[in-house]
């Protein structure tokens, strides 16, 4: 993040000596001008804008996938517009070679650089961080993306090579009317090729959409998750650990936003997310894309912050509480858990005493909407989380 803020300064200087010298802004402008963008400067780096400029999911810059029809109305009339640069001097026969053959390799060349790009713009699928694999397969099934970016490399490869092969017999024809016969034929061969790989098109260009509405979370960061059943008090918690305002994302097969809240520590910035609609209901319930979905969680976090409401004024009662939090550590094992009973001001003593001994150890209690007890157990997750990524970055 440092590299980038040098940038923008040096941008903002850049810009300001050229408008002082050229006297569009008076000194005392300049000097208002300059207060003013550090102070945006700074709004956007505790407002969390600049970290979501930052973090950028793997899709993020696939671009908008033509259909056949759109790709080939593209470079037919591209082609059409190709005029050869022909002095009137020139024979009948060379013209109508030349021309053919310029709108031959017009056509060509527009398939050829289309398919390319789509291609191109997609991320290579075995190098990407697990967590956005697991996405990707859960969103739109990986095994039928490869298929489908293969398919358009194939058509590709053929149409450069007929392109080539057509345009070596346009220069042996023996009159006009066969050198634009040949290029119709070409042309034929090419929207043939095209058509093949149709249901591709189609398909790519659904699922460009949907990844690209994947989250964008930082996968290089020291990674907190807060689970636990709705209302317990999970993004309550996040908005008192962050030092920048916590921003919000889509994520697969929930109708609900997750909420990523960053703090900055004495190791470095760290991330918080809490998940709604994901980690707050028994994932025996889940069906099979959800709980892909959810497991995708685990190439993520480096601890999980579970929370739990002995008041029960969440709307569930403890027993269902303790028990998905049973489901979930079974199911993330290796992953450390900090316990957090919030809303300990509503229960006794004797409720937080019995829920500590069923959660074991590293338990917490808290009243997040008060900050009591939330930086002790913000503490300890990120101790643990420090040891789990060390481990993982070795």
């Amino acid at each position: 993040m440092e590299e980038d803020v040098k940038r923008q300064i040096s941008k903002f200087f850049e810009f300001e000596n050229w408008a002082f010298k050229k006297k569009v802004f008076s000194g005392d402008k300049l000097i208002y001008r300059l207060v003013s963008w550090f102070f945006q400067l700074y709004k956007d780096l505790n407002s969390g804008e600049w970290s979501k400029s930052l973090a950028r999911q793997p899709f993020s810059k696939i671009g908008s996938v033509p259909l056949a029809d759109e790709l080939i109305d593209v470079a037919f009339g591209r082609a059409s517009k190709v005029m050869a640069d022909l002095p009137r001097t020139l024979p009948p026969l060379t013209k109508a070679r030349r021309r053919e053959t310029a709108r031959m390799k017009e056509a060509g060349q527009t398939f050829v650089e289309k398919l390319t790009k789509i291609v191109k713009e997609f991320p290579i699928l075995n190098e990407i961080h697990p967590f956005y694999y697991e996405l990707a397969d859960v969103t739109v099934d990986v095994g039928s993306l490869k298929k489908s970016l293969a398919a358009l490399n194939w058509a590709a490869n053929m149409i450069s090579s007929l392109s080539s092969r057509n345009l070596n017999k346009v220069r042996w024809v023996a009159n006009t009317s066969d050198a634009a016969y040949l290029r119709r034929s070409a042309y034929g061969r090419m929207v043939s090729v095209i058509f093949q790989i149709k249901k591709d098109l189609n398909f790519l260009k659904e699922a460009s959409a949907k990844l690209r509405d994947l989250p964008s979370i930082e996968t290089k960061l020291v990674t907190i998750v807060v689970a636990g059943y709705p209302n317990v008090g999970k993004s309550t918690f996040v908005k008192q650990v962050s030092t920048a305002k916590p921003k919000i994302d889509n994520y697969p097969f929930t109708t609900k936003e997750i909420i990523v809240g960053y703090r900055e520590t004495d190791f470095g910035r760290c991330q918080i997310i809490d998940t709604p609609g994901l980690l707050d209901r028994p994932l025996s319930e889940r069906n099979r894309l959800e709980l892909q979905a959810i497991i995708a969680l685990k190439h993520l976090a480096h601890t999980i912050i579970f929370m739990a409401d002995p008041s029960e004024t969440c709307g569930y009662p403890l027993n269902y509480q303790l028990n998905l939090y049973h489901e979930v550590s079974k199911e993330f094992a290796g992953i450390p858990f900090v316990k957090v009973l919030n809303k300990a001001d509503l229960v006794d003593s004797s409720t937080i005493e019995k829920a500590k001994t069923a959660l074991a150890d590293h338990v917490f209690a808290a009243i997040a909407k008060e900050a009591i007890g939330v930086q002790e157990a913000f503490k300890e997750a990120l101790t643990l989380a420090l040891s789990k990524f060390k481990n993982v970055t070795q």
